[in-house]
């Protein structure tokens, strides 16, 4: 799944955005609540100076006017609640807790005089009236609504307390004035966004429009336009950061120029290389034959009789002959590793079947002398592969001369060639398999490098520097295939080689589609021509 691309301008505008609402709904919130808790303050504190300066007057009008006043008791507290619009109750109460007048609403209840008083039956409210000090505190009604409420005493002159004003405050007002700041605060705050949407917009875009100069210049770097500069005047980083691409664009054009002259050395150094070791392994080769040569004509007595001890010394020479022969083969082999990286232009269709039987017959003497089973099986109707013949039987070659050389005596090595599809390309298998003494799990990933060997001792034993197998790889790779091992210790060793089959005989390969059974020659040697 590919990710939406987002562009940097409207990241920087989200984040702008997001800190500028974040800050407006924080701050709205701190207004809202300070202001609220401020309101209740003020409310509060006047209801607790409305209280202490009605009470006397209000006790005084119910003790002077009594009930023959009642019409005249309800204008003046009528006047007097008009002096504050919170109160939602007025109380006065005896010490002993008779209600004696109560006014809620445009009710006005003057009790006595055949109206029984209600009794106070709050406890905390008893304690209150009784005491000689002004109380106050949040109280919560029956209808489940908070309220204040506020309790003074009146004392008469002598000092005597005969009644207390009880008065019940609502916050009903307090609340209103806080939905309407809560309404205010929301329509600030949607102007606030807005303005922040196109504020954040505005500035994105002045900070992006820099990036985008340098980004246009990167990509145009990036197609090859290493001419190409970039021009920023913004006196801040982004004209800094400017300065500092168009530096690393000056050090990558002069670090190209160099590596293009240095290749071109390298070039001429390993032309001059591959000359010397092809003119010095030529030089080497004929005199080396020629000794070689002599040496064998004298073991035989083709130059007349020899003693024992000069048969003997004439051996070490023509062994030591051989040995020197092979260094230079090998050093022949080092030099084409690094001309097999891409495929030679020398390439022809060739058949496997006749490339792998012509290797065999070369190991003839060691196979059957060795005692070893061989098995060759090829998958009939396979598509003739276009490659270069002398680089892929140098694979063959290297690989079946490891595995007749690391089996034992009665061992067995089966080859196997079979059309497979690798990475979603049409081509063929070939599978080496031996039973020799294996290759360490560890030591897998590492017997294709350059002149590694699993056992330094192979090289006394066998020979060799260790470059068969790098060599196998560089051709196989050059023709676009692909080589790899598999093997457990003491068991034995398979090594798969996947070639690729040319885009012209695919059409072919479709329509010679193999059966799918493999033809097998096995027994002794000898068989392996009639598969």
């Amino acid at each position: 799944m590919t990710r939406r691309r987002v562009l940097l301008q409207t990241r920087i505008a989200r984040h702008i955005a997001f800190a500028v609402v974040v800050s407006l709904v924080l701050s709205a919130l701190v207004l809202v609540v300070f202001r609220h808790h401020g309101m209740r303050r003020n409310m509060e504190r006047s209801a607790r100076t409305y209280a202490s300066l009605i009470s006397e007057p209000l006790t005084y009008l119910v003790g002077f006017l009594g009930s023959s006043g009642k019409g005249l008791l309800d204008q003046q507290v009528a006047q007097l609640r008009e002096l504050n619009d919170d109160v939602e109750r007025l109380e006065i109460v005896d010490v002993r807790g008779n209600v004696v007048l109560r006014a809620e609403g445009d009710s006005v209840v003057l009790f006595g005089d055949g109206i029984e008083p209600p009794m106070v039956t709050d406890r905390e409210l008893l304690r209150a009236i009784s005491s000689l000090e002004a109380t106050a505190g949040q109280v919560t009604e029956a209808d489940g609504s908070d309220a204040y409420r506020v309790v003074a005493p009146v004392v008469k002159q002598w000092g005597e307390h005969v009644y207390s004003l009880v008065g019940t405050f609502t916050y009903a007002n307090v609340d209103r004035q806080l939905r309407s700041s809560l309404w205010l605060s929301a329509l600030i705050l949607a102007v606030g966004l807005g303005l922040t949407r196109w504020v954040s917009v505005t500035l994105a875009g002045s900070i992006t429009r820099d990036v985008n100069v340098l980004r246009a210049g990167v990509m145009r770097i990036q197609e090859g336009r290493l001419e190409e500069r970039v021009s920023i005047d913004s006196r801040d980083e982004i004209e800094e950061l400017a300065d500092a691409f168009n530096l690393m664009a000056d050090e990558l054009v002069a670090t190209i120029r160099q590596l293009r002259a240095a290749n071109r050395e390298l070039e001429t150094l390993d032309q001059t290389k591959a000359d010397l070791v092809a003119n010095v392994s030529h030089e080497l080769k004929t005199p080396l034959t020629a000794l070689r040569g002599y040496l064998e004509l004298m073991a035989e007595g083709g130059l007349g009789a020899i003693s024992e001890e000069s048969i003997r010394a004439v051996m070490v020479c023509r062994k030591n002959v051989e040995r020197l022969s092979l260094r230079v083969e090998e050093l022949v082999q080092l030099s084409r590793l690094d001309r097999f990286t891409t495929l030679d232009s020398a390439r022809e269709e060739i058949e496997l079947r006749s490339i792998l039987e012509g290797i065999i017959d070369t190991f003839r003497p060691r196979i059957e002398g060795g005692g070893i089973h061989f098995v060759l099986q090829v998958q009939p109707g396979l598509q003739i592969l276009e490659a270069n013949p002398e680089q892929i039987e140098r694979v063959f070659l290297n690989l079946l001369d490891n595995a007749v050389k690391f089996t034992p005596k009665g061992g067995t090595v089966l080859v196997f060639v079979e059309a497979c599809d690798h990475e979603q390309r049409h081509g063929v298998l070939v599978r080496i398999q031996d039973s020799g003494v294996g290759i360490p799990a560890t030591e897998l990933n590492r017997i294709f490098d350059r002149f590694y060997q699993v056992d330094p001792s192979s090289r006394r034993r066998f020979g060799g520097m260790g470059l068969g197998l790098s060599l196998v790889r560089s051709i196989v790779e050059a023709h676009q295939g692909a080589v790899w091992a598999e093997s457990e210790e003491g068991t034995g060793s398979t090594f798969f080689v996947w070639l690729p089959f040319v885009d012209f005989g695919r059409d072919k390969a479709r329509q010679d589609e193999p059966s799918g059974r493999l033809e097998e020659a096995d027994g002794d040697f000898t068989a392996v021509r009639e598969a």
